[in-house]
């Protein structure tokens, strides 16, 4: 009896296995959408009054946290020294931050907001105000909240807290 041969198509179409259920509902690639698509519209707001999302990073740490060292910032940030160093320089440039060293420990430097840093916090912060709002549009205070419990928990989860 002749064997019937299978057509290129046909073996594919027999090779080829159902889609994993999950893949579709998975939360990392949506995770990860979501914080590119809100970086980039929250950067193209900054960029509309000068300024970058690294200069806000640095502010806005500052603001919170007080002068720190620049070791100590960098790790704050997750970002690399050397990065970090090509930013400040920027700023300090600009006016914005200042950068001492302590005499015991040339290496160790202190940095710090400058008024004109204050200034420029001010305002940027408006502008991520209103950035956040409009990402947020449409999500009650409650949904935030436990938006904002929800983040944190995937965070412990992974070690990132």
């Amino acid at each position: 009896m002749p064997r019937h041969k299978q057509s290129a198509g046909e073996k594919h179409a027999t090779t080829v296995r159902a889609e994993p259920a999950w893949l579709r509902q998975s939360i990392a690639p949506k995770l990860r959408l979501a914080a590119k698509e809100a970086r980039a519209y929250f950067e193209g707001e900054l960029g509309k009054s000068g300024a970058t999302f690294a200069t806000w990073t640095v502010l806005a740490t500052l603001k919170l946290e007080g002068p720190m060292i620049q070791r100590s910032l960098a790790q704050y940030l997750s970002i690399e020294g050397p990065t970090l160093s090509r930013h400040l320089e920027t700023m300090e440039r600009r006016g914005f931050v200042v950068r001492t060293r302590d005499g015991s420990d040339r290496r160790a430097a202190t940095v710090e907001l400058t008024e004109d840093g204050e200034a420029m916090y001010l305002e940027i912060e408006s502008i991520a105000l209103r950035s956040q709002e409009q990402m947020l549009h449409g999500l009650s205070d409650d949904d935030v909240s436990q938006l904002s419990k929800l983040l944190q928990q995937i965070l412990t989860n992974v070690g990132a807290d």
